[in-house]
């Protein structure tokens, strides 16, 4: 079905078919009976609560969706299965989705300025950076990385993002970060992956449209230098990078996880086998009650984070 619809619908539609983040928050919240919890952050972007606002732990959330469409309507679905489980183990944690302006309406770098602001204003809220963990999936985890670029590389007129501490953790969930290949798994995958070649390289010149070239390693890691990211230890504690095996993706985030790895000790890599772009998600998609083999390994992730006594504010 996702296959289907993103290789047969251009933006525009599929724009038109999908809403914006704002409303697919709504809809969700009033599904759960839970009353809408937002934070204005400035330049078109909010902050969208899952749950109380609380800045003791936090995980900031980029969503997907190539820059171009909104978070999916089962995504919350996973986070607060998250949640509920850390709330378990006695980790009651705060759930903020980034709503940032998409293309063609805003383009780089306005997405990484909103992303600056809604850093700054947790941290204004009083949460430690420690006790903040980021995450993303595909475009969102490019989010991410471009985020902890601008910190180790700033772009001009961008505000800079200096932190008192490393941020504690960053998950990234089949980080979209070629939006131009066209080989290898980009090819093996694309009749088993739920979006393809066709889609992702569609999307990528949209997103890449009227950008310099000398910006491309804040969208593209995959083209960035070696040494890139080599002291991203000093911007965030912990690293955990997922793809799956039957994803387009894979072969282009294999090097990115693989180059991280080496360059920060507490990073690491997992491949699922047979999974998708974006995998642990559709458990959740299809009410499925057995979970794939990656969501227990995030969830330990997220709770080996959030370490007893690491408090700031609530």
């Amino acid at each position: 079905m996702f296959y289907h619809l993103t290789s047969r619908f251009n933006v525009k539609q599929l724009q038109w078919a999908l809403g914006d983040t704002y409303d697919v928050y709504k809809d969700w919240m009033k599904g759960q009976g839970l009353p809408l919890v937002i934070d204005e952050l400035g330049e078109n972007s909010r902050l969208l609560w899952i749950g109380e606002r609380r800045t003791d732990r936090v995980i900031l959330y980029f969503h997907g969706g190539a820059y171009l469409l909104p978070m999916q309507f089962f995504v919350p679905n996973f986070w607060k299965y998250i949640l509920d489980e850390l709330t378990t183990k006695n980790k009651e944690t705060g759930f903020a989705i980034l709503q940032y302006s998409l293309v063609p309406t805003a383009t780089f770098p306005t997405k990484l300025h909103q992303a600056v602001l809604a850093v700054q204003h947790l941290i204004s809220k009083g949460a430690q950076p420690q006790n903040i963990q980021i995450t993303g999936d595909s475009a969102g985890a490019n989010l991410a990385l471009q985020l902890f670029s601008h910190i180790l590389h700033p772009v001009p007129d961008v505000p800079r993002l200096t932190l008192p501490a490393p941020i504690g953790g960053a998950y990234l969930m089949s980080p979209w970060i070629s939006l131009t290949g066209q080989t290898g798994s980009m090819l093996t995958n694309d009749s088993s992956d739920v979006i393809g070649i066709q889609s992702l390289t569609y999307w990528g010149r949209l997103v890449l449209d009227g950008v310099p070239e000398e910006y491309r390693p804040y969208l593209e890691a995959y083209y960035a230098p070696e040494t890139w990211f080599e002291k991203l230890a000093t911007v965030v504690d912990r690293v955990l990078i997922t793809a799956g095996d039957a994803e387009c993706l894979r072969d282009e985030i294999v090097v990115v996880a693989d180059r991280i790895c080496k360059q920060h000790p507490l990073a690491q890599f997992v491949m699922q086998k047979y999974g998708v772009h974006n995998d642990p998600y559709f458990d959740f998609f299809t009410k499925e009650k057995k979970k794939g083999e990656l969501t227990p390994v995030i969830l330990e992730w997220f709770d080996e984070g959030f370490r007893d006594g690491e408090v700031g504010a609530s």
